[in-house]
C-alpha cells in the first residue's frame, strides 16, 4: 500500500523541501498538482528533472492531484481564480503530464454546482475519460466534496458504478465524508476495490471559519486530534480489500507555521498511530 504525503500538509514549502520532508518522515509517495508542475517547468526544469528530484529522495510521485475536465465543464466562471489555476487543463493535457511524470493515478473531482448535471450524464463523461486514462495504464479516483457537485459518497458511487470503468475508484477524504453527509451504511456495503485511495484528516465538529470551505482549507486537525468519528470510518475501511493508497491530507494553519520536516513528521506519526489503533498494522 502506498503511503502518501499529500502536499496540503506542507503546502507553504518548496517542492524540493516537500520531497525531503516526505522522505525523512517515511512516506513513499508525494502527489503533484498542476500549479506545482507548471511552476517547476517555468523555473527551467523538465519533466525528467522533476522525476529525478523525487527519485533522488527515494520518493515516487503519486497522484496527479486535482482534475475536473472529465465533467461537461471543467469549472464555472464564478470559481475563485486560485481554484481555476488548479483545474485549468484539458483531459489531454492532464494525461500528457501523467505520461511525462510516470503517474499512474489521477485524483478527479467535480467543481460544478450540486444538481447542475444529471448523474447519468456525469457517469458517461467520467467513463469516457477513464477509457482514455486506461489506455495509458492510469487509474482515476473520484473524490467527493460536500461543497461541490460530487458532494457525497453516494454521488461518487453513482458515477463510478455508472461509468462501468474497470480503472475507476473512489478517493475518500475522511474530512469530506464526516463533515458532509456521511452514509455509513453505504460505506459498509460498498464492494471491495471501490475505495482505492484514502486521505486522512480530523476536525472539530463545530465550524470554525466563515464557511465550510474555509474550514476545509484552514482548520483541519491531525488524525486523532479532532472530534470526528475517524475510528468508525477506519474500522470499516480496514475490512475492505483494494485500498492501494493512504495518507494524510491536512490543510492547517497550524502546520503552515512549521518547517516541512516538522509538519511531515507530525502528520506521519498521527496517521501511523490511528491506523495502528484501527488494526491496519504497520505501513512500509
Amino acid at each position: 500500500m502506498n503511503f502518501s504525503l499529500w502536499p496540503a500538509c506542507v503546502k507553504t514549502h518548496t517542492f524540493s523541501d516537500q520531497l525531503a520532508a516526505a522522505a525523512n518522515a517515511g512516506f513513499s509517495h508525494l502527489p503533484i498538482g498542476l500549479t506545482t508542475y507548471r511552476a517547476l517547468i517555468d523555473s527551467g526544469l523538465s519533466a525528467n528533472d522533476i522525476v529525478a528530484m523525487a527519485a533522488d529522495q527515494g520518493i515516487a510521485l503519486g497522484h496527479y492531484d486535482g482534475f475536473s475536465a472529465w465533467a461537461p465543464i471543467p469549472f464555472n466562471d464564478d470559481l475563485p481564480d486560485a481554484a481555476k489555476a488548479v483545474f485549468d487543463i484539458s483531459a489531454e493535457g492532464c494525461l500528457e503530464i501523467c505520461q511525462q511524470l510516470g503517474l499512474t493515478a489521477i485524483c478527479a473531482t467535480g467543481t460544478f454546482n450540486p444538481g447542475q448535471f444529471e448523474q447519468t450524464q456525469l457517469a458517461d463523461c467520467f467513463g469516457q475519460f477513464c477509457q482514455q486514462a486506461d489506455a495509458m495504464g492510469i487509474r482515476v479516483d473520484l473524490e467527493f466534496l460536500p461543497m461541490w457537485g460530487v458532494a457525497t459518497l453516494d454521488d461518487a458511487w453513482s458515477i463510478v458504478n455508472g461509468s462501468q470503468a474497470s480503472n475507476a475508484g473512489i478517493l475518500m477524504d475522511t474530512w469530506h465524508f464526516l463533515k458532509g453527509t456521511p452514509n455509513f451504511e453505504l460505506l459498509e456495503q460498498l464492494p471491495d476495490g471501490v475505495i482505492t485511495t484514502v486521505q486522512l484528516a480530523d476536525a472539530m465538529k463545530t465550524q470554525l471559519g466563515d464557511s465550510q470551505f474555509e474550514d476545509t482549507l484552514r482548520f483541519r486537525e491531525l488524525p486523532g486530534d479532532g472530534e470526528l468519528e475517524l475510528m468508525r470510518v477506519l474500522t470499516i475501511l480496514r475490512q475492505k480489500n483494494g485500498i492501494v493508497d493512504i495518507g494524510p491530507e491536512i490543510f492547517s494553519d497550524k502546520l503552515d507555521q512549521l518547517s516541512a520536516t516538522e509538519a511531515a513528521q507530525q502528520a506521519c506519526q498521527a496517521t501511523r498511530d490511528i491506523l495502528r489503533q484501527a488494526g491496519f498494522g504497520e505501513l512500509s
